[in-house]
């Protein structure tokens, strides 16, 4: 879907709006995806908002996964590469909140004690959030190649807390398997080894030069440089597994948070 016009029109209607300088193609696949993050993102924010204290961090952390995809929707990502990095940056606080809650949360079930409130993880996130983007403006403007670093960055630390949390879930279902939620915190662990296909893979193309962004810079900058092995089994696997495991984390996302609130009614 080209919408080009349609926002440059926008731009020329409404002049306080930054110029597009580059098109604006939206595929299919990157709009559900989007969607679907969104739905996530919602259930996500609902259910922190009636609930105890200690599920703030695991439902923000969650939420701002929709915001960092968001990206793949943003007309103005491709003519301002500022804000693609912002939306990497984003992408890494959220999996660090949701680490740090589902962290948080062992310690509950070990000691029973809960500290701090909602206030202060909301104001700690908007704090990491504008640290994120001072650091990104103080910097030079990021060229494709260091956009594409930003992405190799939050895929490793996603896949490596991911990797984590998945042992941390089976320890803290292993202290509450009589607990009434037990069934929808073990539901997690389906969620991170979701992400774990989804970003593992973009890693995994990413390391080997195999991802639609470098063969992008090898065209775009005549590096002259070839790739081989694109059509290998493995490449191809990945590839699917990249785009499969996009889909099933939100929709893993969203329908776990559902469950869990029909749970605690």
């Amino acid at each position: 879907m080209d919408l080009t016009a349609f926002f440059q029109h926008l731009t020329e209607i409404l002049p306080f709006l930054p110029k597009i300088y580059n098109p604006v193609v939206y595929s299919v696949s990157d709009v559900v995806l989007v969607f679907f993050w969104f739905v996530a993102a919602a259930f996500s924010f609902y259910f922190s908002l009636g609930n105890a204290r200690l599920w703030t961090s695991i439902s923000i952390g969650f939420f701002l996964i929709f915001w960092s995809q968001a990206y793949l929707l943003n007309p103005y990502a491709e003519s301002y590469f500022r804000v693609t990095a912002v939306h990497s940056i984003i992408g890494v606080i959220s999996i660090l909140l949701i680490s740090h809650g589902f962290q948080e949360y062992f310690v509950f079930t070990r000691t029973l004690e809960i500290t701090g409130s909602k206030r202060t993880i909301y104001l700690t996130t908007v704090v990491a959030i504008l640290l994120g983007i001072l650091v990104v403006y103080l910097n030079p403007k990021p060229t494709q190649f260091a956009l594409r670093n930003y992405k190799i960055m939050e895929n490793t630390v996603w896949l490596f807390l991911s990797l984590t949390n998945i042992y941390v879930v089976f320890k803290i279902w292993r202290e509450m398997k009589d607990s009434p939620i037990a069934n929808g915190i073990i539901c997690f662990a389906l969620v991170f080894f979701c992400i774990v296909l989804w970003k593992g893979s973009n890693l995994y193309l990413q390391i080997y030069q195999w991802d639609p962004a470098w063969q992008r810079l090898v065209d775009d900058y005549d590096l002259g440089i070839k790739t081989y092995g694109m059509d290998d089994f493995l490449v191809q696997a990945a590839q699917q597994m990249h785009s499969i495991g996009a889909m099933l984390s939100g929709l893993s996302v969203g329908a776990t948070f559902a469950y869990l609130f029909k749970l605690l009614r």
